[in-house]
């Protein structure tokens, strides 16, 4: 009942917001030309520099109170950067509303060892509970005060069958619509898992995710021990209990990466209907499947089941040749699992960013057109770690200013090569 009544209260301190305007169903101006061809938006990206994230252990021998902690202890004297995050993105209101309510929600059932997790890195971070909890539901708070239907503004509008809105528009941090001719800060994703020549997959992923230079610091590689041993590889951000991408490395290991899909649907319904379920959000749930699968095969199937907060795209990467899917999820289904097959003409790989692969993508955010050109222009016989990243995740539109981690995966050969991207100076 105290989840209930605080999910209620944080929803009415959302809405209540009379300054903030409600814009869903505006439509965008269709004479602007798309972000693609923003000449100042491609200069962004020319003299970002890379940098490596730490890398840290998580003891999951540990009960799940202390496994975050030394890491939380690393960055307790910058923690204000996440408190900041949240007053920068959400109404005043709200932000004063967070310890009261989304500390309460620590104890929901879908959370698991995950909200006992939570309470130990509050603890090593000094942060008020409140606040990593609302770091863990990060793509569902983004919404709140820029709407009053409460879309996750993780990507563009107007790609859901009960979207109502026709053209592609941007709900920003900023609490206004924003319209194509402004700079376009919405985070978008590719993915991507192709078989190379020596019949080995390799998986690349793009993280776009609009996240201030200070806080792109907090992106960190975190090793998942079990008996002093890694079982698997991740990237995660400080405070975050989930996984963005990870890596089990083997002949039966397997990676994945996740998309946003749909904006993730409305934000108040999703929460209170997984209430029932019991449902995880994707990147709790992310960690569920690489703690539990022992192949590639299981890694999939666990992708497709299980009660999602959001929807999403999970896309999978194993050892051997075939094994390469996207996984299109609604939150309580599996919508379709698309996967590398030589019958198709792009068989050897696949290519995924924020639209359903069978469905056209709109104009002002196509892509998929260039991605899938970047990887044609390599071909399966010449791709390797180096062109992936060069070629393909380093190129314009995949790689844009926007872009925040881009990491380069393979079980078969033990790669886990990340990096944060810092701006020009």
């Amino acid at each position: 009942m105290r989840v209930l009544q605080a999910l209620l209260s944080l929803h009415m301190v959302a809405c209540s917001q009379a300054r903030y305007q409600c814009p869903h169903g505006k439509p965008a101006k269709t004479s602007e030309a798309s972000w693609l061809q923003n000449e100042n938006l491609m200069s962004q990206q020319d003299d970002r520099t890379p940098k490596t994230p730490d890398r840290h252990i998580v003891n999951l021998d540990l009960p799940p109170n202390e496994r975050w902690s030394d890491i939380g202890k690393i960055y307790a004297n910058r923690s204000d950067l996440i408190v900041q995050y949240f007053e920068d993105m959400l109404p005043s209101a709200a932000v004063v509303a967070i310890d009261k309510i989304a500390k309460h929600l620590v104890g929901y059932k879908g959370f698991g060892d995950f909200g006992d997790e939570m309470k130990g890195y509050a603890e090593a971070l000094d942060l008020d509970l409140g606040y990593v909890v609302a770091a863990n539901l990060v793509y569902q708070l983004e919404s709140i005060g820029v709407n009053c239907s409460n879309w996750n503004n993780t990507g563009p509008t107007g790609q859901c069958g009960d979207d109502d809105v026709d053209e592609v528009v941007w709900f920003e941090s900023d609490h206004y619509l924003r319209s194509l001719e402004d700079e376009v800060k919405t985070g978008y994703c590719t993915s991507v898992v192709a078989e190379e020549a020596g019949d080995g997959i390799l998986h690349g992923r793009n993280l776009d995710w609009n996240l201030e230079e200070e806080l792109r610091e907090f992106i960190i590689t975190v090793d998942f021990q079990r008996g002093g041993s890694t079982l698997y590889t991740g990237s995660t951000i400080v405070s975050f209990v989930g996984t963005l991408n990870a890596m089990k490395s083997g002949d039966d290991g397997f990676s994945f990466s996740m998309d946003a899909r749909c904006q993730g649907g409305k934000l108040w319904s999703n929460l209170l209907e997984a209430l029932a379920f019991g449902a995880m959000t994707p990147c709790q749930h992310s960690r569920y499947v690489m703690e539990t699968a022992t192949n590639y095969d299981e890694a999939v199937h666990l992708f497709e089941t299980g009660h999602l907060i959001d929807d999403g795209y999970f896309i999978v990467g194993g050892a051997s040749p075939g094994q390469g899917a996207v996984v299109t999820r609604a939150r309580n289904r599996d919508v379709d699992t698309w996967i590398i097959e030589s019958s198709d003409d792009r068989g050897w790989y696949r290519l995924e960013t924020n639209y359903d692969h069978d469905q056209p993508v709109p104009t002002a955010d196509d892509r998929r057109t260039p991605g899938y050109a970047n990887m044609e222009a390599i071909g399966k016989e010449a791709l390797n770690e180096e062109n992936l990243l060069e070629d393909v995740m380093k190129q314009w539109p995949t790689f844009n200013p926007h872009t925040d981690l881009t990491c380069i995966m393979s079980a078969k050969y033990d790669i886990y090569d990340c990096s944060i991207w810092l701006d020009a100076a």
